[in-house]
């Protein structure tokens, strides 16, 4: 229910500004480079709390009410079948709500002598409460039906591609943001997320147009994105002037403050990046979408509290969204998702200890949700408690066996606690079961060729796995996985020329990050002998 934007890595985007949060280093120096080599798992951040409930619905006691269907019948002919959400586990208030929407649209339709336009706007009305609650497949059909209608009526076209940024199909949200603005050229709310969408898809040229498109409409978020642009794309300097251009305008955005101190750090000034870390805060910027605002209107209930709570999250006001948070837990004590994103709120405020008391509920309430644990997770690793989150974990497998995340969590906690041999076995097991999964194969390879239990080491094996991932999937990291095996095997010269290849890799498609990263590695694979932390 909740966006979760990007897929490498977790992130919240939010318009003209965007979190960040830094992860602990490890402790221990002989198993820095298993988890340096064990890429492919990140720990979960602060930030992911808030999309970790994105699959766990509310507890609550239905009310009683008219019949609800599986689906509603399209309208007319050539428009399509609006599957409807179960009710049967939602609030009173909310059930009652629903059931409302879809007698006034049952009345809308039953309106002899209707025009399109009368019912695009019934369609489009259902859709907006649908989507006020998050039930996106039914807000989609709903939505899908309303611009067939009225194909250039912009409202529905941009909350569609807002639908489908928030549910992470950025691509289809691209489509759906241009023919809105093809229909409404001065929509500057539908040019920021345009712009936040291509962002996500790391397509930072056509992102920074969208931004600088909308500087005049929107001088302080366009320039805290168009920083964060800069600041990818590594122009530290421009990534300065912007950032500090929209802390001028708004100077209550104090989460600016960290993205320009890695800006100065970028530009070797580091005093100035060391005052603005110190500067960090929690406000940020967020674009006002008329379109997009008057859904929240629409919400009843205990997930009115959890949707503002989220806004204010968004917007980094994380005392008033723990606030509206905890409010909603009052309404309704069996929140998973109300639990989950207070404790992300708690997190931000820096009370980790707070929120994984929360997390544990959550996971009490819904043991058989990967994404609630990982958030324990994430917040136990935060407080390096590792021996309490590989529990967490090994309880999380008894429920779901075939989640992939779980199983590279609990293997790269193992790893780092020095518990290689279950690592590995964890690893091969998954791996057998599941032999087309490769982040399970890369992680597998990866610690058979660098594992500081040299009896557990087998290069062969490691390259054959490597190579099977690659040929599937060549990508640059790929690549560092079939160099690292080559290392293990003596192989020097052919790692260098696959971590070369690499480099080449991440050159052509712009990772920047990764371009630095893969260059600091190749260092290691330029004299004999190369073998993986020897």
């Amino acid at each position: 229910m909740f966006t979760r934007v990007a897929t490498k890595g977790t992130r919240i985007t939010k318009a003209g500004h965007e979190g960040h949060e830094d992860h602990k280093g490890f402790r221990a120096m002989n198993n820095h480079h298993v988890l340096r080599v064990l890429r492919g798992y990140r720990f979960p951040r602060a930030g992911y709390f808030v999309a970790a409930c994105a699959m766990v619905g509310s507890v609550s006691v239905v009310a009683q009410g008219v019949p609800w269907p599986a689906e509603l019948a399209p309208a007319r002919v050539g428009l399509g079948i609006v599957p409807l959400p179960p009710i049967d586990v939602l609030e009173p208030p909310v059930t009652a709500h629903l059931q409302e929407a879809r007698q006034e649209f049952e009345v809308a339709v039953a309106r002899r002598g209707r025009a399109d336009a009368e019912l695009a706007d019934a369609y489009g009305a259902l859709g907006r409460v649908f989507h006020a609650y998050e039930f996106f497949e039914a807000a989609e059909a709903c939505y899908r039906n309303a611009s067939r209608l009225r194909p250039t009526d912009v409202r529905w076209l941009h909350l569609r591609g807002y639908l489908y940024q928030q549910s992470g199909r950025l691509e289809e949200a691209v489509d759906l943001y241009l023919a809105a603005l093809r229909s409404a050229p001065d929509d500057p709310a539908a040019i920021i997320r345009l712009g936040e969408t291509y962002l996500g898809l790391g397509r930072t040229n056509v992102a920074r147009e969208q931004f600088q498109a909308a500087l005049a409409r929107y001088p302080a978020a366009a320039s805290a994105a168009l920083g964060d642009v800069a600041l990818r794309e590594g122009r530290h300097k421009d990534a300065v002037q912007h950032l500090e251009a929209a802390l001028e305008r708004i100077p209550s955005a104090t989460s600016l403050h960290y993205s320009l101190a890695m800006a100065y750090r970028g530009l070797g000034r580091l005093d100035e990046a060391r005052a603005h870390l110190e500067r960090r805060g929690p406000g940020g910027i967020r674009v006002v979408d008329p379109i997009v605002d008057l859904l929240q209107t629409l919400v009843r209930g205990e997930r009115l509290l959890v949707i503002q709570g989220r806004r204010a999250y968004e917007a980094g006001q994380f005392q008033d969204a723990a606030n509206a948070f905890s409010r909603a837990i009052g309404v309704a004590p069996g929140s998973v998702s109300a639990r989950v994103n207070l404790a992300a709120a708690l997190s931000q405020l820096g009370n980790i200890a707070g929120a994984v008391e929360h997390l544990r509920v959550a996971v009490e309430q819904a043991p058989g949700e990967a994404d609630v644990s990982r958030a324990l997770v994430g917040a136990l690793v935060r407080l390096e408690r590792e021996d309490e989150a590989i529990e967490v974990l090994t309880r999380t497998r008894a429920f779901i066996p075939d989640d992939e995340e779980t199983l590279l969590s609990l293997s790269i906690l193992l790893a780092h606690q020095g518990r290689y041999q279950e690592a590995v076995g964890r690893l091969e097991d998954g791996y057998r079961r599941f032999p087309d999964r490769t982040r399970t194969a890369t992680t597998l390879a990866r610690l058979l060729a660098s594992s500081p239990n040299l009896s557990l080491r087998d290069g062969r094996r490691a390259l054959d796995l490597a190579m099977a991932v690659y040929e599937s999937s060549p990508s640059p990291v790929h690549g560092e996985t079939v160099a690292l095996a080559l290392a293990e095997l003596g192989r020097c010269a052919d790692a260098l020329e696959w971590m070369s290849r690499a480099v080449t890799g991440a050159e052509q498609a712009k990772e920047v990050a990764e371009v630095v990263r893969l260059r600091g590695e190749t260092s290691k694979y330029e004299t004999a002998p190369c073998r993986p932390g020897r």
